[in-house]
C-alpha cells in the first residue's frame, strides 16, 4: 500500500501501517541478490528514513515508546551510511564536472573520480555483507515493538502535533544555516527537511491540490542540500586521501567543490525562504482544516446533522 494515509483510514490502524510496509520493504530490498550490495543498502536507508519520519509525525501519541523507535531507525541508517559514502563521493564528483566548465579542471575531476573508484573497490565485500545480513535479523524485532505501540488517537491532533513540531524544527534549522553557514548546519537542516517531505507525502491524500506541488518544492530543496552535503563529504574525502595531486591542484580542487557548495547553499537559502514563509501554527491549521473537510468521519457527521436539521 501507498506510503501515505488513505480515505477512510483510521490513523490508529495507518501510522501502523506505514510504519510496518517499511520495515517489510527494507528487508525485502536488503535480501535482494539481484540488486548489488551497495544498491540493497541505499535502499533500506531510504525505507529508515520514510519509517523514522512516520514514527516523527505520531512521536505525541507515541508516548515513551518513541525514543525506542527513533533511535533504533536513526542508528540504523548511520551503522550502513558509512558502507554508502564511498557511492555518494564519487556521485558527488560527478555531479562536480557536470557544473564545470574549464578543460583541465573537469580533467582534474575525472582524475579524482578514477581514484576514488580504485578506493571503493578496496573496500572489503565481506563488511557490505555482515552490516545486510546482522540489519535483517533485527528487523523482525522492530516489526514486533509495532505491534505493542500504544493505542493512537484517531483525530488530527495524533499526526498534526508532530507533523507542527517537524516544521518547525526545518525552520529553526533554516534560520541556524543562514545565520552561521557550515556543513553541520546545513546538514541538520537537510535531515529536518527530509522529515517534512515525507510527512507531506503521509498526508497528501487529504489536500493533492496543494501537496503536489508543495511536496515538489520541498524535493527541490531537499535535493540542493543533499547535492551540497555529498560535496561537504567529497572535499573531506579529498583532504584524508593525502596524495591526491600536487598542492596547486589540491587548491583547484577544493576551489572547484567550495564555489559548487556556495552555489548549492545560495539555491537552498531561496528556495527554504518560500517553503517556510509561514509561522508553524499556521501551517499546522490549514492542514487541519483540509483533514476535517477529507475525513470520512467528520463528512459522514455532518451529513447526519444536516439530515437531522429541521
Amino acid at each position: 500500500m501507498a506510503y501515505a494515509l488513505e480515505k477512510g483510514e483510521p490513523i490508529s490502524r495507518g501510522m501502523p501501517r506505514i510504519v510496518t510496509e517499511r520495515i517489510d520493504l527494507a528487508l525485502e530490498q536488503l535480501l535482494d541478490e539481484k540488486e548489488t550490495p551497495e544498491e540493497r543498502i541505499h535502499n533500506a536507508r531510504k525505507r529508515f528514513k520514510e519509517a523514522r519520519a512516520a514514527v516523527r509525525i505520531i512521536r505525541f501519541s507515541l508516548g515513551g515508546q518513541f525514543k525506542t523507535e527513533n533511535a533504533w531507525f536513526r542508528d540504523a541508517g548511520r551503522r550502513l551510511a558509512a558502507l554508502r559514502d564511498a557511492d555518494a563521493v564519487i556521485e558527488a564528483a560527478g555531479k562536480l564536472a557536470e557544473h564545470t566548465d574549464g578543460y583541465h579542471d573537469r580533467r582534474l575531476i575525472r582524475r579524482l573520480r578514477r581514484r576514488l573508484r580504485h578506493r571503493q573497490r578496496r573496500t572489503k565485500k565481506s563488511d557490505f555483507v555482515k552490516q545486510i545480513e546482522e540489519t535483517s535479523r533485527e528487523l523482525p524485532v522492530a516489526k514486533a515493538r509495532v505491534s505493542l505501540w500504544p493505542a493512537i488517537p484517531d483525530d488530527f491532533s495524533a499526526v498534526g502535533t508532530g507533523f507542527r513540531r517537524t516544521y518547525r524544527d526545518g525552520r529553526r534549522a533554516a534560520r541556524e544555516s543562514v545565520a552561521s553557514p557550515s556543513p553541520e548546519s546545513f546538514h541538520e537542516w537537510r535531515k529536518r527537511v527530509k522529515d517534512h517531505w515525507y510527512q507531506v507525502q503521509i498526508l497528501r491524500e487529504i489536500w493533492p491540490e496543494f501537496t503536489k506541488p508543495y511536496r515538489a518544492q520541498i524535493e527541490a530543496l531537499s535535493d540542493a542540500l543533499g547535492d551540497r552535503h555529498d560535496l561537504d563529504v567529497l572535499r573531506q574525502t579529498v583532504v584524508d586521501l593525502g596524495d591526491f595531486g600536487t598542492d596547486f591542484e589540491l587548491g583547484v580542487m577544493h576551489a572547484l567543490i567550495d564555489r559548487r557548495i556556495s552555489q548549492l547553499s545560495e539555491k537552498a537559502v531561496e528556495a527554504g525562504a518560500r517553503i517556510y514563509t509561514e509561522p508553524p501554527r499556521i501551517i499546522h491549521d490549514r492542514f487541519a482544516s483540509q483533514w476535517a473537510i477529507w475525513s470520512s468521519r467528520d463528512i459522514q457527521r455532518l451529513a447526519g446533522s444536516s439530515v437531522s436539521s429541521p
